[in-house]
């Protein structure tokens, strides 16, 4: 007797503001990619938030031309957590996939992270591997150091299932676990994956799903938006008691661990080494400037500014 597979519906959210130059490969992408056949892509939900009028119209020429992309406008941007209630509210299916609209997923990388999600009823998150194009300059060389030790760490503990972060450049969520989310959150991928933990659901991370990401040119760039980040960790620890297990965590939680993972991302590219001062110099006054904003609170963070190439 032959069985009938099941049809998993999906659904792709995307958040854009402000020129959003990258969204039209985007949704090209989306709309030629194949998928495996047991996943359906039924809805693309875009929030399109204080765009320019040059980037709606695009939109708008791509959602009357594809009856799933549904557009939603805002006049000025209300923050990321705010964007993606709209969107959890519009999905349809037992997946949501996030993908920034300043991120270009390679070719077969969505289709991974739903197969990686759905081996297992117990699996709450899973991430992409973000990447990057690399520069000849001082900051590409510390971001290619950063981001190298963050998958290390991602891998790391994917293996001993141990995480409870989401890496929001890419990740797909089972739509039970969205419930709403605070419109002051900075940090949605770590607040999302931190509350599936800790309802007992596992947080993956896929290496075979690679994310191109977009990332600051400028030190002063860098600093900021990893203050951000930062502060962003703290705020999800208040509001769901756990810190996330990032690197920095790491360095206090499990210090032989966090640094195996640093030694064993400098052996993959020993020239990484001479990108280690800088990074600590701009790592510890990123730290710093996150702290202040923990302690003398802030709303700066909820709307920031775009800080890519």
């Amino acid at each position: 007797m032959m069985l009938i597979q099941q049809v998993e519906q999906f659904t792709i959210g995307i958040c854009a503001a402000d020129a959003a130059e990258n969204l039209p490969r985007l949704l090209d992408l989306i709309e030629s990619e194949s998928f495996p056949d047991k996943f359906c892509l039924k809805r693309i939900v875009i929030v399109a938030s204080g765009c320019r009028e040059q980037t709606i119209e695009m939109a708008r020429t791509f959602e009357e031309r594809d009856s799933r992309i549904v557009l939603i406008l805002e006049e000025k941007r209300r923050g990321k957590a705010d964007a993606i209630n709209k969107i959890s509210n519009h999905s349809i299916g037992n997946y949501l996939l996030f993908v920034n609209s300043d991120a270009l997923p390679l070719k077969g990388s969505i289709g991974e992270l739903l197969v990686a999600i759905d081996k297992s009823d117990k699996i709450g998150v899973v991430s992409g591997r973000p990447l990057f194009r690399l520069r000849d300059d001082v900051t590409s060389r510390v971001e290619q150091l950063m981001w190298g030790v963050h998958n290390e760490c991602s891998s790391r503990l994917n293996h001993l299932n141990l995480s409870n972060h989401g890496s929001d450049e890419m990740m797909v969520v089972r739509t039970e676990l969205l419930g709403e989310l605070p419109k002051e959150l900075v940090n949605d991928g770590a607040y999302i994956a931190g509350r599936a933990r800790l309802n007992g659901y596992s947080i993956k991370f896929c290496t075979e799903a690679t994310v191109l990401i977009d990332v600051p040119a400028k030190p002063i760039d860098l600093i900021r938006q990893r203050e951000r980040i930062i502060f962003g960790h703290f705020q999800v620890w208040q509001l769901t008691g756990k810190s996330p297990k990032t690197i920095e965590s790491l360095l206090l939680l499990s210090p032989i661990l966090s640094l195996a993972i640093v030694v064993r991302t400098i052996a993959r590219n020993p020239k990484l080494i001479k990108a280690i001062p800088a990074a600590l110099v701009a790592e510890a006054v990123s730290f710093l400037l996150g702290l202040r904003d923990t302690i003398r609170p802030t709303q700066k963070h909820r709307v920031w500014e775009r800080y890519g190439n």
